[in-house]
């Protein structure tokens, strides 16, 4: 756990440029306070004229003021200081006005910088990192923890900035006014406040605490419920979820009914106390043998100065509350969002002068590579050798479990190998050059992510609208047996919405869009990793036909379920147990391996 305050934690998660605006609202509310301690205080001299109008002579600032602005009656002068101390008031609530402007501004303007920032490092991590994440987490943190720290957090620090400095400018005038009223004032109300922050504010952080882990479940399970409808549906076990997410939405609830409830209550002691000891001051002067008249002046200062100051004492208690039960987010967002920084780069020019330049005009070479997940120490791939040439069709074949998609994955460059290294013709393969490499290369997985838009926008997918080339979706969707489907079946053609994860088509269909979005870019490598498993055989024999034929202008590495698919590769590499057991072409093996004899369930020879 880092033992860094929180308020060290916000400052780091903001850019130096936030923190000057941050610096501006301070300023700002310094401004504030000082307009609202200056609006209390000129009440008091008003209201002494007018209770007595003598004190214009016997005040050396009234009568200063009353001969340089050549007054000739005292009546005029009152009316003159009541005219002042009217725009006074405005013009302090026209300042407070323009801060809480700005405050929110820059407050809720972070809600876009900050999520935006978040979901930047997320898409920067390298690809091992989401395997040891949930998705449903990653998405709350950028949508909703993120919306709860500039929202509520931050609007709740500059509430108690602004409204503690104007307590204390406005406590600073009453010391000035009158020492031992102003003490006893600080001890009623400084009081009650020390016992109610006291009591709530362990409490509060708890509550924040499980808050935070309570939203995270609930993401989880809709996430997961919603994902999996068909299993869902087809099990009948829809009242499983509803469950689970009802028992964290009801503690999720709570934990929110309980912070707002202590942030509201509070202020209703507060105003107790405070009137409470307006009437006692009042009683005590009677007891005292004072006359009414003679402390009203007064009493209408402090009086003011409560109207002034228990909705700014409110707002700050209510504000700290907030912050208390939210801290547990910035705990959060600082271990995702600092402590965890970019490691790749999300976009590389494909500009010729670009500092990392790959070409690929001979061989990959895979030179002892050996790979284990994080957390294990168990091999998935050990010391792999072997070298791909270029515009060659390579495959991959052995049983589930024998490390054939880990190593795609780490020729795609989504993982990187303890050991070993990978070589495209002269140039090794560094964070630094990974994504032009990746560039170069059109990828089919086994499962095709796509989005709830139509043929087209899948196809050239991530390509902004006025980019597409309709033509060149239309060519890939030939090559990928799809064009017929798309023109005969479909109500709009390419213009048709496929719904969220292409739940109207068939597996198949789904591939065949995984296969034409990869050849959309015309890539120099196209990995397929069981990208015709889900084809019937004409369909499968079309396509292959189809990606053979293409293949004489690019190198292509496939995975296969079925060994026939990889009839026509230049060269098979056999996997079992992460190491490669035998490798040549598809009929060198049918003669000489006993292992892939017994894959393509055939008699020996």
């Amino acid at each position: 756990m880092n033992q860094k305050s929180f308020l060290k934690k916000i400052y780091e998660i903001l850019t130096p440029r936030e923190r000057k605006q941050a610096a501006l609202v301070f300023v700002a509310s310094l401004v504030t306070a000082f307009a609202q301690a200056f609006g209390v205080a000129s009440i008091f001299p008003f209201i002494n004229a007018v209770m007595n109008p003598n004190i214009v002579e016997q005040n050396k600032w009234l009568s200063l003021i009353y001969q340089k602005l050549n007054f000739t009656g005292i009546n005029s002068f009152i009316f003159f200081l009541g005219i002042t101390v009217f725009l006074i008031v405005i013009l302090s609530s026209v300042i407070s006005a323009i801060t809480t402007w700005g405050k929110a501004r820059f407050t809720l303007g972070k809600n876009h910088g900050l999520s935006l920032r978040l979901l930047t490092i997320y898409l920067s991590q390298p690809y091992e990192y989401f395997l040891h994440k949930n998705t449903s987490e990653l998405v709350k943190n950028v949508l909703s923890e993120i919306y709860q720290l500039t929202n509520q957090l931050l609007i709740s620090l500059f509430e108690i900035i602004i409204n503690g400095l104007m307590v204390l400018a406005i406590l600073i005038m009453l010391f000035i006014v009158d020492i031992s009223i102003t003490m006893g004032v600080i001890f009623f109300l400084g009081g009650s406040y020390g016992l109610i922050n006291y009591f709530v504010k362990r409490r509060l952080k708890e509550a924040g605490r499980e808050r935070l882990e309570a939203n995270r479940e609930r993401y989880k399970i809709v996430n997961e419920a919603l994902s999996g409808i068909k299993t869902a549906k087809a099990l009948g076990i829809e009242s499983y979820f509803l469950r689970n997410y009802s028992n964290f939405s009801l503690k999720f609830t709570r934990h929110n009914v309980f912070a707002h409830v202590v942030r509201e209550i509070p202020r209703y002691l507060l105003e107790a106390v405070a009137f409470g000891g307006i009437i006692f001051f009042i009683l005590f002067m009677i007891a005292c043998g004072e006359k009414v008249t003679d402390f009203l002046p007064l009493l209408s200062l402090y009086a003011f100065a409560a109207y002034r100051t228990l909705p700014a004492l409110n707002r700050l208690l209510a504000a700290a509350g907030i912050v208390y039960y939210n801290i547990a987010i910035v705990d959060k967002i600082y271990e995702d969002m600092v402590a965890i920084k970019p490691l790749s780069q999300l976009a590389v020019p494909a500009s010729p002068n670009e500092k990392f330049q790959l070409s690929f005009d001979k061989t990959i070479k895979l030179e002892n590579i050996s790979f284990s997940y994080g957390g294990s120490t168990f091999q998935v791939i050990k010391q792999i050798n072997l070298t791909i040439f270029k515009n060659n069709t390579i495959g991959f074949a052995g049983p589930t479990g024998c490390g054939k998609t880990t190593l795609v994955d780490i020729i795609l460059g989504l993982l990187t190998p303890q050991e070993g290294r990978i070589i495209i013709d002269d140039t090794i393969l560094t964070d630094q050059n990974i994504a032009v490499w990746q560039k170069k290369i059109g990828y089919v997985p086994q499962e095709i992510y796509l989005s709830d838009d139509t043929v087209l926008k899948n196809i050239a997918f991530g390509v902004p609208d006025k980019y597409i080339s309709y033509e060149q979706v239309k060519f890939v969707a030939r090559i990928a047996a799809l064009d017929g489907f798309i023109e005969k079946e479909l109500p709009q053609k390419y213009d048709t919405i496929i719904g969220e994860r292409g739940i109207r088509l068939s597996g198949g269909q789904r591939q065949r869009i995984g296969l034409a979005r990869a050849l959309y870019r015309n890539p120099e490598v196209l990995i397929l990793d069981e990208a015709t498993s889900s084809l019937d055989g004409a369909t499968e024999e079309a396509v292959l036909k189809a990606i053979h034929a293409a293949a004489k202008a690019r190198t292509v590495i496939m995975i296969a379920h079925r060994l026939s698919t990889l009839k026509d590769c230049d060269r098979i590499y056999i996997l079992e147990k992460g190491r490669i057991m035998g490798q040549g072409t598809y009929e060198e093996l049918l003669k000489k391996n006993e292992r892939f004899r017994d894959m393509a369930k055939l008699p020996a020879s």
